[in-house]
Formats: structure tokens, C-alpha cells, sequence
């Protein structure tokens, strides 16, 4: 079994949660193979809305959790390869989604920056404090609307003030209450595993 050797400084630090696990190809393959498991799970619990082409998803709680937990580089790889098996044809994506031409696809594009954000704040220590993770919760979540609607906005032929609607205002309480989930629940993981 071939072993990944890290500097004896980044060993030490430890510097996210899943770096206690890594250290062998096999297990860098079956932490970014949990990574996409997750996102199926969680970006598959959603509730659909009548008045947006965009449902309330579990999917950016899911980026946030994969890259803080697993880092930006794992947390990428698990993301995108959540994304390339819906691209595919593989029924991962919310409803009947699959592909990658319907109005909320960018809003999957825009995991791969909630978990880089998520996994390099990470990586610098932010999910061991509250005051820390805080910022990186809700900087990490509300990125999602960078790519979502640059993408929804043309798709569906919207104005700005229309995408804005339909695809930001309805969702900022639910993002609120994941960041404060992940706000809490990330620093007591760290005592935990500490």
C-alpha cells in the first residue's frame, strides 16, 4: 500500500477533520468516495417550489459539510465528481434533473465554490471557533448565487430583478439557519476529534 507522507508540521496541525483519517491512497479514494455519497444524500433531500425553477436543497449544507470537513482539495474532487454524475445521466441531481441544461444547474456549479471556500477556511483553522466559523458559513453558503444565477438568469430568460426573486430572497432564511447549523455543529466536532 502506497503512503502519502505529509511535512511533519501539517501532520501535527492536523488541519481539518478528515486529515486524521487520510494518509494512504486507499483512504484519500474513500474519503472523496464519502464526500460525493453525502452530496447525493443531502442535495436529493429537497422540497420543490411552485414559483422558482430552484427547490430548497440540502445540497449547498452538503458543500459546506464536504469541504469543511474533508478540505478544499478533497472537498473539490468529491463535489465535482457529485456534479460529472449527474452531467452523465446518474439521477443525483434534485427532482428529475439530469444533464446539465435546466435553469438550476449553475447553483450545482456553485457547490465547487461553497466547498473550496468551506475546505480553505478550514484549513486555516476557522471551524474550530464559533467567531470563525460563523463568517465562513455564511460566505461559503450565499457563493452558490455567484454561479446560480449567472446561470438561471440567462437560462430562463429572467431580469435581474426577476432571478433575484426567484432565485436569492426565497432561500436566504433557509441558507441563514444552515450556516447557524454548521456554525455550531463544526467547532463541537473539532473538541470532539481533538
Amino acid at each position: 500500500m502506497t503512503t502519502l507522507t505529509a511535512s511533519p508540521v501539517a501532520a501535527r496541525e492536523n488541519r481539518v477533520l478528515a486529515d486524521r483519517l487520510g494518509g494512504t491512497i486507499a483512504r484519500e479514494i474513500a474519503l472523496v468516495a464519502a464526500g460525493t455519497i453525502a452530496m447525493i444524500v443531502l442535495a436529493r433531500i429537497s422540497i420543490p417550489l411552485p414559483f422558482t425553477p430552484v427547490p430548497v436543497s440540502l445540497g449547498t449544507l452538503g458543500a459546506l459539510s464536504v469541504g469543511t470537513t474533508l478540505g478544499a482539495r478533497r472537498g473539490l474532487v468529491s463535489v465535482a465528481a457529485y456534479a460529472l454524475l449527474g452531467i452523465a445521466g446518474v439521477p443525483v441531481f434534485t427532482g428529475t434533473n439530469v444533464g446539465w441544461a435546466f435553469a438550476s444547474f449553475g447553483y450545482i456549479l456553485g457547490y465547487l465554490l461553497v466547498a473550496a471556500i468551506a475546505g480553505v477556511a478550514a484549513q486555516r483553522g476557522a471551524d474550530r471557533r464559533i467567531a470563525t466559523m460563523a463568517p465562513t458559513a455564511v460566505v461559503s453558503l450565499f457563493s452558490v448565487y455567484i454561479l446560480g444565477l449567472a446561470w438561471m438568469i440567462p437560462f430562463a430568460h429572467m431580469t435581474l430583478e426577476q432571478g433575484l426573486m426567484k432565485g436569492f430572497v426565497p432561500f436566504i432564511i433557509g441558507d441563514l439557519v444552515k450556516a447557524a447549523v454548521a456554525t455550531g455543529a463544526f467547532p463541537v466536532l473539532r473538541s470532539i476529534f481533538r
